[in-house]
């Protein structure tokens, strides 16, 4: 039997992987006297199979239902395959049709040029955040963001960014103020942006406060907010914890 620190130096996954992968139910490690988590040769093999499913971008649930409900493995990354086929085959005729209206010169966006934007900043947001972001939320949950933001349209993308710029000049200012009143206004500014794209229609409080926690605690979410002062992913956060009070 190992416990947790043993299989992070074994597998190169965090702690935070491994609690959420039992979290979500693909693993089930024993407990010692003090409740500390014990990985049994089972476990460790059932880990490594979940990182190799992994590799091929595999949806959590995809995985549980191969491990859980006897799906075939086969199957289930041939219907993977089958996704992948039409997000490739997406973007290939994306960017064809850049290509064409850059030989004819023509620089003006228009709807397939937004849509081939869309397409790259989803791209980004997953290889950039996804890790992360579907360890918290879940891959259903994250998919579901995605299809929101793929269907917006123009004005809709511009009001998120220009909102969100608009939250971080008032929550610099209120820091720098100490203004309650404006903090908890950049709150129920940003509580409205994040509601564009939430799977949900509105945000629950716990996953805006967790959210909050996020950007104090990983370097690339900080870098969003802490250009002008070190601190305010922490007086952000504060201010969100403060607007549920």
């Amino acid at each position: 039997m190992k416990n947790i620190k043993s299989i992070t130096k074994m597998t190169g996954l965090t702690s935070k992987t491994l609690r959420h992968w039992e979290t979500v139910g693909l693993l089930e490690p024993q407990r010692d006297e003090n409740d500390y988590r014990l990985y049994s040769d089972a476990d460790i093999a059932r880990i490594f199979y979940i990182m190799s499913l992994r590799e091929f971008d595999l949806p959590l649930e995809r995985i549980k239902a191969v491990l859980a409900e006897g799906l075939n493995e086969k199957e289930a990354l041939s219907q993977h395959l089958k996704r992948l086929n039409a997000q490739m085959s997406h973007l290939e005729k994306l960017v064809e049709h850049l290509s064409l209206k850059l030989d004819k010169g023509e620089y003006h966006m228009n709807e397939k040029d937004f849509e081939l934007l869309k397409s790259k900043q989803l791209r980004e947001n997953e290889e950039k955040y996804g890790s992360e972001i579907r360890q918290q939320w879940g891959d259903e949950r994250v998919e579901q963001s995605y299809k929101k933001y793929a269907q917006a349209d123009q004005d809709k993308i511009k009001h998120w960014q220009d909102s969100h710029e608009q939250v971080v000049q008032m929550l610099e200012k209120a820091y720098e103020t100490q203004d309650e009143v404006l903090a908890d206004q950049a709150i129920l500014l940003h509580k409205e942006i994040l509601e564009l794209f939430w799977p949900e229609e509105t945000i629950s409080p716990e996953a805006h406060i967790n959210l909050g926690q996020m950007y104090v605690a990983d370097e690339r979410f900080r870098a969003n907010y802490n250009q002008k002062h070190e601190q305010l992913p922490e007086y952000f956060l504060q201010a969100i914890q403060n607007h549920y009070k």
